[in-house]
């Protein structure tokens, strides 16, 4: 018996017909869940249809339902993938700062500057009449962990800052919280005006907000100049 190693048995190719049904599934997938983003921000998930999804990705509803198992799991899937860009953008952001307050900003104006760019999921997230401040009422697993490990990193951020002496000392997590909410009251009223306030004045006069909010007063005229 040979005591040579053997190298592991390499995974089967796939037939070209097989890429080629992936590869349409993929397609499928890709504007059904389009279509139910928008669909979603336009009812509201109780009151969003199948098909009227389908109709907008115009796929039939026996393809909608080859690819999705009924409306809860395209609702899923809006959330993943939205959520999985959100928090990929704003972390490469966040870790490209050099310092405390780099961090903080680019991690809540990259969360500001989505939600602009994205206006159908900022309003499917308004449709659900939650508190954005808790967990308790949020629909789906990917909501809850991008929300507790936003509130990590942006807790982390805050702890950061007051070790610098660069904000008041206080509970980082409250703050956090508090940050957040501050966010999200400012994109609504972006969004009660009609959308039309760019992208970097908003995030402007949210880190001015911020600023005023949480520095301490002896760094407000140096972080004010910051955002110039």
């Amino acid at each position: 018996m040979s005591s040579r190693i053997q190298p592991p048995p390499s995974a089967p190719v796939p037939s070209p017909r097989a890429r080629l049904a992936e590869g349409r599934r993929e397609l499928y997938r890709h504007a059904i869940v389009e279509a139910a983003e928008a669909e979603f921000a336009a009812r509201g998930y109780d009151e969003a249809h199948v098909q009227a999804i389908a109709k907008q990705a115009g796929v039939s509803l026996a393809t909608f339902y080859s690819v999705f198992g009924g409306k809860w799991e395209a609702f899923r899937a809006v959330q993943q993938d939205r959520l999985a860009l959100l928090m990929q953008q704003v972390g490469t952001l966040v870790f490209a700062a050099d310092d405390p307050f780099g961090r903080l900003r680019a991690g809540l104006e990259g969360y500001l500057r989505f939600h602009i760019e994205h206006p159908s999921f900022l309003q499917m997230q308004l449709r659900e009449h939650v508190p954005w401040g808790t967990t308790d009422e949020l629909r789906t697993p990917e909501q809850t962990r991008a929300w507790e490990t936003g509130l990590q990193m942006l807790t982390a951020a805050f702890r950061e800052g007051m070790a610098a002496g660069l904000l008041f000392d206080d509970d980082p997590e409250l703050c956090a919280r508090t940050a957040t909410a501050m966010s999200q009251v400012r994109l609504v009223r972006w969004m009660d005006r009609g959308m039309v306030d760019a992208a970097d004045d908003v995030a402007r006069a949210a880190m001015l907000q911020f600023v005023r909010t949480f520095a301490r007063p002896d760094r407000v005229a140096e972080l004010t100049a910051r955002l110039a």
